[in-house]
C-alpha cells in the first residue's frame, strides 16, 4: 500500500455499477500515493487481492470481479507485477480530481462561444480530437483519457467510417446506455469501440433477393412402382398373360 499517511485526500464523487465497487475504489483512491517515489507514481499503489480480501471480508473472486468492474468502465487501470507483489493499480485523472481547482471550474459560469467558431475549430481538429472530446463530453466528468480510451479510439479509426458517421454513432450509443443504466454514462472507451464494430459488421453483411432452388420432390414408393409399370408395360392389379 501507500507509504504516506499524512495529509488529505479529496473523494470524487461518481457513479458506480454497485457500492462495493464504490467503496473499492474510494480505498484506492485514499491509499494512492499523493507524489510519486521508487515504490510507485502518483496515483498508483500496489494491493494484492488476497490482502483486500481480508480487508473488506469479501471473497477473492469478488474483490476480483469488483477490479475489472473499476477497469472495464474507465475509473483504474491494473498491471500485473511480477511473483507475488500482486498488482500495480492506477487511479486514472487521479491529479485532476485531487486538484481543488478542478471543482472550482464547474462552479463557474461557462460562457458558450459563436456557434460558428466552434464549427471552425472542430473542423480544423483532427478526428481523433474530435471523438475524444465528444467521448469526455458524454462521459461528464474529467478533462483527460486514459491511454486504453486512446487505443480504443485508434482501433475505431483504423475501421475507416467517416469521421461524421462515427460521432452520430457514438450519439446513439449514448442515449440507449443512458436509457438501459438508469441515467449513468459510459466510463471507457471500449464500450463505444465494441459497438461501433457490430454496426458495421451488421452493415456490411451481404443482402440478396436470389430464391433458392426448389428442392426435388421426394418420389414415394407407389409413384416409383407405377412409373415402373407404365415403362415395362406392366398392368398393376391383374395379370399379364390371362392366367389366374
Amino acid at each position: 500500500m501507500s507509504q504516506l499517511t499524512t495529509g488529505f485526500v479529496i473523494q470524487p464523487r461518481l457513479a458506480f455499477q454497485n457500492k462495493r465497487d464504490q467503496v473499492l475504489y474510494n480505498f484506492f483512491v485514499s491509499e494512492a500515493n499523493f507524489v510519486s517515489n521508487t515504490y510507485c507514481e502518483r496515483g498508483q499503489l500496489r494491493a494484492r487481492v488476497k490482502d483486500l480480501a481480508e480487508i473488506f471480508g469479501h471473497s477473492e473472486n469478488i474483490i476480483r470481479a469488483c477490479i475489472n468492474r473499476l477497469v472495464e468502465e474507465g475509473f483504474i487501470e491494473k498491471k500485473r507485477l511480477k511473483g507475488s507483489e500482486g498488482l500495480l493499480i492506477t487511479v486514472v485523472n487521479y491529479s485532476e480530481y485531487q486538484s481543488l481547482e478542478t471543482y472550482q471550474k464547474s462552479k463557474e459560469t461557462k460562457i458558450e462561444p459563436p456557434k460558428e467558431l466552434v464549427q471552425l475549430v472542430e473542423s480544423e481538429s483532427n478526428p481523433f480530437d474530435q471523438i475524444e472530446n465528444k467521448f469526455i463530453q458524454q462521459r461528464g466528468s474529467g478533462l483527460n483519457i486514459s491511454a486504453s480510451d486512446a487505443q480504443s479510439i485508434h482501433e475505431v479509426l483504423k475501421l475507416g467510417i467517416p469521421l461524421e458517421t462515427l460521432l452520430e454513432w457514438m450519439d446513439t450509443i449514448y442515449e440507449h446506455y443512458l436509457k438501459r443504466n438508469n441515467g449513468r454514462t459510459i466510463r471507457a472507451f471500449k464500450y463505444y469501440e465494441e459497438a461501433i464494430k457490430t454496426q458495421q459488421q451488421k452493415l456490411q453483411q451481404p443482402k440478396t433477393n436470389v430464391t433458392p432452388f426448389p428442392k426435388p420432390k421426394k418420389e414415394n414408393s407407389i409413384d416409383a412402382l407405377a412409373r415402373f409399370a407404365q415403362k415395362h408395360g406392366v398392368k398393376l392389379g391383374g395379370t399379364h398373360d390371362g392366367n389366374t
